[in-house]
């Protein structure tokens, strides 16, 4: 007798024991004393209808002399058909409790027949779509039922083991294939050899596929799994584990087989993209593999997100050495933007997108502080209060803070500083521009912009002093008064000599920002009313160069 025969045949002896002796009755619980008056009640010839109609559609699709090639789907031909098997196997079932020993047989031999049938149907039906199955979809309602139905049949009547065999065994191939074709392969025992493009190569794939199986695959088939075994969650626990673990470690553990390889390209977005990839996942994380099977997958998760976290908070404060401990002369003759100033407020401005994810990141990490700064003016370094929205803020402060400083340094090194002053103030009123226009402006304010607005007409102010001072004092206070030949002579020729000077220097100057062209223009012709005014007071009228009040044409500002 088999497994499934042996239990059957205890139980039904157990229970038809009271009819041959009723003083065993006193030992049986209430629900097998229902259990024995409902066989008391079953007539002898209902069982044997019962038996006789499982037997003839069991028989009809018995698979016992056929070749697995030949079988055809009993589902595909007929639903009803399919539907009216399942049926008579769970009558079958029901009825093998009340059989003598000498049906029970017989009935058994039956139930293995139609067992092996509805294995091959459940095998079939799972391997016709080759991709995640939806519950809710019209296109794959049919199927999930068929599979749920079959499947609640072979539980119910022992078969559990092979249901979930047969299952775990498609599925995982099922899942394996889809997480492979979105690109997530195993990289662990290659990257040693990979070049830096090809890592980055993989990291843009597991960026651009990572929601698609978390919500597609790993969801779809979590959803799948409870519908399907809904009559048992252990089952359904047991099948999502089998068909899912290995998939999801391998998408789960990437950022920290990247990370440990040191194969990185050290590029803190592609991390950050990361990190933000399976933060803003974690709530689906936690509910798709909320199994006690599946702990190690939510373990594996977090793991990646740490050696992010430390990986990312490390390149920032490493990030802050290099603009400190940044060494460049290329202070170019232009007075333009400094290449230092460029690089790190593009930088600054990209990771002010992130600043939520930063707030997670410095509240669980927060990046050591490693620059040490000059004691001077410029060392006013900005406050926090510890808390991450702080952090986040102190950090883009501090960076430009600190590269205020260092591009203050670079401007002492121009020979002329009036330049150098105007070098100043294209880098504060660029660095201002970069935070009024991104993200920045949330993290600093209003009044941090204002604040750098203010030393920006300062450098401004500074320039004009020291580029067109000159310029402006060799004209007299009162234009109108009274001058020799030789003094209007002197005027003219300081002023132009002055002029010439101050034009030389300033003839090379490049000031990217439109408003500022505008106003250092306007410095620059600032001179022009007064020089004016002293002209048509003082020109020599044509043929008297001898008389006060005549001038060279060449002096002439309306020529």
């Amino acid at each position: 007798m088999t497994r499934h025969g042996k239990k059957l045949f205890g139980l039904c002896s157990k229970m038809l024991s009271p009819l041959v002796s009723p003083i065993c009755s006193n030992s049986l619980s209430s629900s097998e004393a229902a259990s024995v008056i409902h066989c008391q009640r079953f007539s002898e010839s209902m069982i044997d209808r019962s038996l006789q109609s499982a037997a003839e559609i069991i028989t009809k699709w018995s698979i016992e002399s056929l070749a697995y090639a030949e079988v055809t789907s009993m589902f595909n031909q007929s639903k009803e058909e399919g539907l009216r098997f399942i049926r008579c196997v769970n009558e079958l079932q029901k009825v093998m409790y009340l059989l003598a020993s000498e049906k029970l047989e017989y009935s058994q031999s039956l139930m293995q027949i139609a067992m092996k049938r509805l294995q091959v149907e459940f095998y079939r039906i799972l391997s016709v779509k080759r991709e995640p199955l939806d519950v809710e979809s019209s296109l794959d309602r049919v199927l999930v039922a068929d599979l749920r139905a079959i499947a609640e049949c072979m539980i119910s009547s022992g078969y559990t083991k092979e249901c979930a065999e047969i299952y775990g065994n498609v599925r995982k191939s099922v899942v394996d294939e889809a997480i492979y074709r979105l690109g997530i392969v195993k990289i662990s025992s290659q990257i040693r050899k990979m070049d830096s493009e090809a890592v980055d190569f993989r990291i843009k794939k597991w960026l651009e596929s990572v929601n698609a199986a978390i919500t597609t695959i790993f969801n779809a088939e979590r959803e799948l799994c409870d519908f399907v075994f809904a009559i048992s969650e252990s089952v359904s626990e047991s099948c999502f584990t089998k068909a899912c673990k290995d998939g999801a470690m391998l998408l789960f553990a990437f950022p920290e087989v990247i990370l440990k390889s040191k194969k990185s390209q050290k590029n803190v977005f592609y991390l950050l993209d990361m990190f933000t990839a399976i933060i803003e996942n974690w709530q689906r994380i936690e509910s798709i593999f909320s199994f006690e099977s599946t702990e190690v997958i939510r373990s594996q998760a977090i793991a990646s997100l740490s050696v992010l976290t430390g990986s990312i908070s490390t390149m920032l404060s490493d990030y802050e050495s290099f603009v400190q401990n940044d060494s460049s002369n290329s202070l170019s003759v232009d007075g333009g933007i400094h290449t230092l100033a460029l690089q790190s407020m593009d930088c600054l401005s990209l990771l002010a997108e992130y600043r939520e994810i930063l707030n997670i990141i410095f509240s669980w990490w927060p990046p050591p502080w490693k620059s040490s700064l000059p004691a001077d003016s410029c060392s006013n370094t900005p406050d926090s209060d510890g808390s991450p929205v702080s952090s986040v803020s102190s950090y883009m402060e501090r960076i430009i803070f600190i590269l205020l400083c260092k591009l203050d340094s670079k401007a002492r090194q121009c020979d002329d500083i009036s330049l150098s002053y105007l070098f100043l103030a294209n880098n504060i009123r660029f660095i201002v521009w970069q935070v009024q226009s991104s993200k920045l402006h949330h993290l600093l304010g209003d009044e941090w912009i204002a604040k750098h607005k203010a030393k920006g007409k300062q450098y401004i102010d500074n320039y004009e002093r020291l580029a067109w001072g000159k310029v402006i004092s060799t004209l007299p206070e009162n234009p109108m008064a009274a001058l020799t030949t030789a003094e209007v002579a002197e005027v003219y020729d300081n002023f132009s000599s002055s002029f010439k000077e101050a034009y030389q220097k300033q003839r090379s100057s490049i000031i990217p920002d439109p408003k500022l062209r505008f106003e250092i223009l306007a410095i620059a012709k600032s001179w022009l009313p007064m020089y004016r005014e002293f002209y048509h007071a003082h020109r020599f009228p044509v043929g008297q160069e001898t008389e006060p009040n005549s001038l060279p044409n060449k002096h002439n500002p309306d020529g």
